[in-house]
């Protein structure tokens, strides 16, 4: 292999290596605000003392659906940068070293990930936040 392929190669996995880093940590800021915010609510909502009024349930949800869709968003991007950054790897080792094993041992084809559990927190927070505002009106009524 030449000396500018193995440079192509070093920088195509700098820039993998980031972006999987990036991934990483949105994923890991996201989901522990998320679940931060069950929990709050969630305390709130068993505290005799302590209890969020509705402006502090849409601006909470507000929140969620900010940081869910944000989330999502920079996570899809990055995952498509991820796919595109192995498509270039996959395509230099099949075409200058013959190896076509990499497409096969490609993580980014996984069907459940980063962003659908990004999603599913966004609805359980969402739905934990108005849960027991809910049951409280249909008690009253």
């Amino acid at each position: 292999m030449d000396e500018a392929t193995k440079q192509v190669i070093s920088t195509l996995e700098t820039q993998l290596s980031q972006r999987l880093e990036k991934i990483g940590s949105v994923f890991t800021w996201c989901s522990s605000t998320l679940i931060s915010i069950i929990g709050v609510v969630l305390i709130s909502a068993s505290s005799k003392e302590f209890h969020l009024r509705d402006e502090g349930l849409v601006l909470i949800s507000c929140v969620i659906v900010i940081l869910t869709i944000y989330a999502h968003a920079w996570i899809k991007e990055n995952l498509e940068f991820e796919r595109n950054i192995r498509d270039e790897l996959d395509s230099i080792y099949e075409k200058q070293l013959h190896y076509d094993k990499l497409k096969s041992l490609r993580p980014d084809k996984a069907k459940f990930g980063y962003k659908a559990v990004i999603i599913w927190l966004g609805c359980i927070a969402f739905i934990a936040t108005w849960v027991i505002r809910i049951f409280e009106l249909i008690e009253k009524s």
